[in-house]
């Protein structure tokens, strides 16, 4: 079980889901988050095939660099997110990385899959940037790039690495006809992100239909 730290962590990051689920940003068993451990080569991550409308404390197991599910958690029927191995990635490689969440939401789902062949939606003037670490103003573009689908974590890694995602002014990126995901310093940074982009959904959706 998680104890000191890693159970304030895992304790964050379960009030974080629970507030996406209410958001109606994870449905059935989709999404996925985890956050860097005390280790810093183990991390905290939701287990594969729960309802996040269920998810507990128990649904949060730990693994190492290598995606594999580490003692106590490593019982029959634990395993971890079948997209491990982006979060894995981008922890090994980016050490300033703290925390990966992802969301399912209709509207990140919709438009990553109707811009895919502009590979990437852009943001310019909206105050609301200013929710990604970094922006000190409304006056910048954002951009999120959309990399295509695939059930090959390693086609979504190459890429990634393809696109330098992340880099310094890269805060995202959203898998074609699947979702969004972010990282941060911490989980309330990466959280913040999550709300950041989803409303800039809904601010993009809105501005095209008028």
């Amino acid at each position: 079980m998680l104890v000191d730290q890693n159970l304030k962590l895992a304790t964050e990051l379960l009030e974080a889901i629970k507030f996406f689920n209410a958001k109606g940003w994870s449905p059935a068993t989709s999404t996925n988050y985890s956050v860097r451990s005390t280790d810093p080569h183990q991390y905290i991550i939701s287990r594969s095939g729960v309802d996040k409308s269920k998810f507990s404390m128990d649904d949060l197991i730990l693994i190492n660099g290598k995606g594999e599910v580490l003692p106590p958690f490593n019982k029959p029927g634990i395993k971890s997110s079948a997209e491990t191995g982006i979060h894995t990635y981008l922890y090994e490689n980016f050490p300033e990385i703290k925390c990966v969440l992802h969301t399912h939401s209709l509207l990140g789902t919709v438009l990553s899959q109707t811009l895919v062949n502009e590979k990437q939606i852009r943001f310019e003037g909206f105050e609301i940037q200013k929710g990604l670490e970094g922006n000190m103003t409304h006056e910048l573009e954002t951009i999120l790039p959309i990399v295509p689908n695939s059930q090959d974590m390693n086609d979504i890694v190459t890429s990634m690495k393809q696109i330098k995602i992340p880099h310094a002014k890269n805060h995202g990126f959203l898998i074609a006809g699947h979702g969004l995901y972010t990282w941060g310093k911490d989980i309330a940074t990466t959280k913040r992100h999550i709300e950041t982009f989803e409303f800039l959904f809904e601010v993009y959706h809105t501005m095209r239909r008028l």
